[in-house]
């Protein structure tokens, strides 16, 4: 904290709780192999008292950054994308990497993780459009573990809470879900052994519970240590089996319905003005009803068969190419409606969600959308 020049108190926060409000959001787990998401450029630990919020950084919205005097950048696209071997000025990126530091900006990036979590990117688009009962179009798989531990019933509440304020137990808008079965535990403690139920070299014979939670694959260490640290037996027992479930609060892409049918037409007039493009590419029958519409925003044409299997009349996606165009014709209605334009729609949202955060601490942090247009595809 420190005092102003009319000598009220100011509350600072640094970095790393803005981080942790975006984390909470969209875990860097969640984040594919090949992305390069968290914090790119900057101190961590370092006060902050605004933060401007972008698509991208260029040269013009750094400038943006100091005229606001801001601290922190936080965009979808990563600056630091692809392996540098250098950071020069004779380089654009190096140039913007060397601003960033010389000016002590942090930059932190948001990118993957944020197109596959539940109020994400994609989430946001079909939101845009009108999509009601919105859900993933291709949930994540591989991504979820069960924990079983065997516990006696006096700390059965001690361990679930310990393992659910670490990330277990969630389930779709569900916490604290757990299944939990009674049965008999035996052993025989050697004669170096510290039992907390029973002697040492005697065969006990203990009532237990069989406690099963599910947790994210990237949070089992830290579930396991966490639930270690409040059990009461030396050795604790349990098992950990990764599922092949899919998540339901991660994904690729979305899908719902709109309110009622309408014709390809007045749906490409419909998304053209929502999303303030001049143009929009497609393959379709103009007029075909669409009703259920998949979305998938930024470069998603990998998601198109994924839309035909959940049989949506149409896929809003970007960065389609001629052959993709081709292979889906009579098939599915097929809109290219920009990367950017798909994209930059989420800005206005971490804004919000960043200032919804900070409405529960007493902090002064600012946060500002930039008004930088960084699009650099122009229409002729």
């Amino acid at each position: 904290m420190s005092r102003t020049k009319s000598g009220t108190f100011f509350l600072y926060m640094v970095i790393s709780q803005i981080i942790a409000i975006l984390e909470e959001w969209a875990p860097t787990w969640a984040a594919m192999d090949w992305d390069n998401v968290g914090l790119q450029v900057g101190d961590a630990h370092r006060r902050v008292s605004k933060v401007l919020v972008a698509l991208e950084v260029t040269p013009k919205v750094i400038d943006e950054a100091l005229a606001k005097k801001t601290e922190l950048i936080i965009t979808h696209h990563p600056l630091l994308f692809h392996p540098v071997s250098s950071v020069i000025g004779s380089d654009s990126i190096g140039r913007m990497v060397l601003k960033l530091a010389e000016n002590k900006i942090a930059l932190y990036s948001v990118h993957t993780n944020l197109d596959f979590t539940k109020g994400g990117v994609s989430f946001v688009l079909a939101e845009r459009l009108g999509v009601q009962n919105i859900r993933f179009l291709k949930p994540l798989e591989n991504t979820l573990a069960k924990i079983i531990v065997f516990v006696p019933e006096t700390h059965l509440n001690i361990v679930r809470n310990a393992m659910a304020q670490t990330g277990a137990g969630v389930i779709g808008e569900y916490s604290l879900c757990s299944f939990a079965s009674k049965g008999e535990g035996t052993f025989v403690g050697s004669s170096t052994s510290h039992p907390s139920v029973g002697k040492k070299e005697k065969l006990e014979v203990v009532q237990e519970i069989r406690l099963e939670m599910v947790a994210p694959r990237a949070k089992v260490r830290s579930v396991v240590s966490a639930m270690k640290d409040v059990h009461p037996y030396e050795e604790v027992a349990y098992d950990v089996v990764n599922l092949e479930t899919p998540s339901s609060s991660f994904g690729e892409g979305a899908i719902g319905e709109l309110k009622k049918p309408i014709p390809l037409r007045a749906f490409l007039k419909h998304t053209k003005r929502l999303l303030k493009t001049s143009c929009l590419r497609y393959c379709g029958n103009l007029s075909a009803p669409i009703q259920r519409v998949a979305v998938c925003s930024g470069a998603g044409s990998n998601t198109i068969s994924d839309a035909l299997r959940s049989k949506a009349d149409v896929l809003v996606t970007a960065d389609v190419g001629y052959h993709k165009f081709q292979g889906i014709a009579g098939s599915l209605a097929l809109v290219d409606a920009g990367h950017w334009e798909t994209e930059q729609i989420i800005v206005p949202v971490i804004v919000h969600r960043i200032q919804q955060a900070l409405t529960q601490t007493d902090s002064q942090v600012k946060v500002y959308a930039s008004q930088i247009n960084s699009n650099s595809i122009q229409m002729y």
